[in-house]
């Protein structure tokens, strides 16, 4: 049958929010592009701005989370000409069909500076980007989704694969727990009432995201352990006996190991077309995420997988 545009001549754009790395697109996911944002850290007199790869060893990646309960965080979104850059270098390999997936409009600006980008390049290519609704693992999710998909050629163009993306957001659930909320209150993201629950006596707030793709009180809990099964609760109660992909993720968090027992039995794991079954896809919050989830937090995402 003939599905006009081949799977490989569609690219898919992200963002850095979508706690993809290199070592999980660059081993499975070869078509996806990343567009960075730009992380600002300030200890005491010494700024620093990080893109992309923002530690240039191990110890200097220590001593920033060490130092991060007193470190000013702020984050800048992709510019249109840093979208510009990334659709020019596809179009280049001769790919006139890219999909974009940044972080949800609800929360950051980067997928307006995508659709400017798009504008510029209208009459180049054929770019569409979609709103995910989501960030973090379930932005990740979506993406790898839509590339599962359109690796075996289901999309004829970008606003099929663009579709679908908005379609399967509507089936991602995700949660996370943190052990401050104090850097999202500082990013704008959340306001101070809320931010004051979470230290307080050890209570652990659990953050989700709404129908509009903003961040959203889920719950709290008094440590660690009943904040993890208050996440997989959150989770499988969404989700139910569906079968789904699942991403785990983590900043700095010895907690993953739990976690990963925790969802044991609790979910029906989706398959792919030949039968096998998803592996559990482990994400690391990328300085983005870190910027706001400070230097302790663990997430379970599942994508409801209706195929």
């Amino acid at each position: 049958m003939d599905r006009g545009v081949a799977p490989e001549k569609i690219a898919i754009v992200h963002d850095s929010a979508s706690s993809l790395h290199n070592e999980i697109t660059m081993a499975n996911y070869p078509n996806l592009y990343e567009v960075p944002f730009t992380v600002t850290a300030t200890t005491g007199d010494q700024t620093k701005d990080w893109i992309d790869n923002p530690f240039q060893s191990d110890a200097e990646k220590a001593d920033f989370i060490n130092d991060l309960a007193t470190t000013q965080m702020s984050t800048s979104q992709p510019n249109p000409n840093a979208y510009k850059k990334v659709f020019e270098d596809i179009i280049s390999k001769g790919i006139t069909e890219i999909a974009v997936v940044p972080m949800s409009r609800g929360l950051s600006g980067s997928i307006n500076s995508a659709e400017l980008a798009a504008l510029a390049l209208r009459n180049e290519a054929n770019i569409v980007v979609a709103d995910c609704k989501t960030v973090s693992v379930g932005q990740g999710l979506l993406i790898t989704q839509a590339e599962i998909e359109n690796k075996s050629g289901d999309f004829d163009d970008a606003a099929q694969l663009v579709g679908r993306v908005e379609e399967l957001s509507k089936q991602v659930y995700v949660a996370q727990a943190f052990s401050s909320l104090e850097h999202l209150r500082k990013g704008g993201r959340i306001g101070l009432a809320s931010s004051m629950i979470a230290g307080v006596l050890g209570i652990i707030p659990i953050i989700g995201t709404n129908e509009e793709g903003k961040l959203v009180p889920i719950d709290k809990k008094r440590g660690w352990k009943k904040s993890l099964e208050s996440i997989v609760q959150h989770v499988s109660e969404n989700v139910g006996q569906k079968a789904v992909r699942l991403a785990l993720v983590h900043f700095e968090s010895d907690q993953l190991d739990n976690l990963r027992e925790e969802i044991k039995d609790r979910f029906v794991i989706a398959t792919d077309k030949d039968g096998n079954e998803y592996d559990v896809m482990e994400c690391k919050e990328n300085m983005v995420t870190a910027a706001h989830s400070g230097p302790d937090a663990v997430g379970l995402g599942a994508l409801i997988v209706d195929r």
